[in-house]
């Protein structure tokens, strides 16, 4: 009996088929739970890496809608569901502009996306009780790479004669097209930082065309650009002036007249060479008017609107002997456009007499100060003659420009302060 029992436990302590059989189970059981989780983290990672491109996309795309006008929210959306995501059960994308969060918080001018996606789990689910979310966010917003002074929207930039321009920190453009782009003749002197035309740009890299007086780099030119300079002032196109009732005539008692807003000047205005005509603080509707400046004009915060019905709309003359100091309003003036901030001289889009008669003339005086946007969308604008304007914050704006005769014009944006009435060159970037 004592030498069976002996027999039996030698027998149990040599067999161990049973045993290896269970460690090996448990082995293959754990290879496969780590297989399973190498290939879902692969698969998380490629999700993560594809929504982090996704995002910077659209946030991308949402920003470039912004800078032309579209809806930059639809836009950032479309652009996240073609890489493939999407609001679904699994999916969220959210889209923002201004931006909540972040270094960007409250800039209109920029977009946020986020996207978030549950990830599934498949052998994985062995050691991970929750599943994992791929999160990524990303904002794009526009960087301004060029400040711009004049800008020609559809009529041409023509530099002739024996005029000046001195723009040497900030740029020419215009958005006229083929030969209606820029053009350099005559024996003009151009000092400017850039040339930029969607059109042809006409002897830009010849003649007295530099960066400044060393006469040693030219200025970088652009010439058939692929996309128009954004206008800063579009946004008053589908506005239509309401202006108040007619005022009494302008009349100068020894030579001088002060002058408040709250009535439209329905008389054409002639400033003569020794009469001084002050503005109050204000917005001013010329109705159907002229103004003509050959002497003395002042005005801080003010805006002079020329309106009226749009076969009657006046001009201004600015004549050689004109001085004095005009400077546009750190605030906007007309309700619901913020880009009247700045505006100092706007004739109304909606003017049809644009011919020959109604150019727009502005011939400074060497004591004549002009502070802010000038905007004429429909208006052929004219600077010749013995003149000259200096200002370090001022923009044109018009259909078509042109310099010619003896025109000396020094102009600059670097002063502005409190506004930005002027276009800008601007690359979207991601910031963050």
């Amino acid at each position: 009996m004592q030498r069976r029992s002996l027999l039996l436990c030698q027998r149990f302590r040599l067999d161990q088929r049973g045993g290896t059989t269970a460690l090996m189970a448990g082995a293959a059981t754990m290879l496969l739970g780590f297989t399973g989780l190498a290939t879902d983290a692969g698969v998380w990672y490629l999700s993560q890496r594809n929504a982090v491109t996704a995002a910077d996309l659209a946030a991308l795309a949402g920003a470039a809608a912004l800078e032309s006008g579209s809806d930059a929210l639809a836009v950032a959306r479309d652009t996240a569901r073609r890489n493939g995501f999407s609001d679904a059960v699994d999916t969220t994308v959210t889209v923002r502009s201004p931006p909540l969060t972040g270094g960007q918080a409250g800039n209109s001018l920029a977009v946020e996306v986020l996207i978030s996606r549950t990830q599934s789990l498949t052998l994985a689910r062995l050691f991970i009780a929750d599943p994992p979310v791929a999160r990524s966010r990303a904002v794009a917003a526009a960087h301004v790479d060029e400040e711009v002074c004049v800008l020609a929207l559809g009529g041409g930039l023509v530099l002739g004669g024996n005029s000046t321009l001195n723009v040497q920190r900030c740029a020419l453009a215009s958005n006229g097209q083929g030969s209606s782009g820029i053009t350099v003749n005559g024996s003009s002197r151009v000092r400017a930082a850039q040339l930029l035309t969607t059109g042809l740009c006409s002897n830009c890299d010849g003649g007295d065309v530099w960066t400044d007086d060393t006469r040693t780099q030219r200025p970088i030119t652009v010439a058939n650009r692929g996309a128009p300079l954004r206008d800063p002032f579009a946004g008053l196109q589908n506005w239509v002036p309401q202006p108040p009732p007619c005022g009494p005539a302008i009349t100068f008692s020894q030579s001088t007249a002060t002058i408040s807003p709250g009535q439209s000047i329905c008389g054409s205005v002639t400033v003569g060479t020794n009469d001084t005509l002050t503005l109050e603080p204000g917005i001013y509707y010329l109705k159907n008017a002229d103004l003509t400046v050959r002497g003395r004009i002042l005005g801080n915060g003010v805006t002079l609107v020329m309106t009226g019905d749009a076969d009657r709309i006046g001009t201004i003359h600015i004549n050689a002997q004109a001085e004095g100091d005009l400077r546009g309003p750190t605030t906007p003036l007309i309700p619901g456009h913020p880009e009247s901030a700045g505006l100092l001289l706007y004739r109304d889009a909606r003017a049809t007499n644009n011919g020959s008669q109604k150019e727009v003339h502005l011939n400074g005086g060497a004591t004549l100060k002009l502070n802010g946007g000038m905007y004429f969308p429909t208006s052929d604008v004219l600077m010749n003659g013995k003149s000259h304007i200096e200002s370090t914050c001022l923009a044109l704006v018009g259909f078509h420009l042109s310099f010619s005769g003896n025109a000396d014009t020094d102009l600059d944006v670097g002063g502005c302060v409190g506004f930005a009435p002027y276009p800008t060159t601007r690359t979207v970037r991601l910031v963050e």
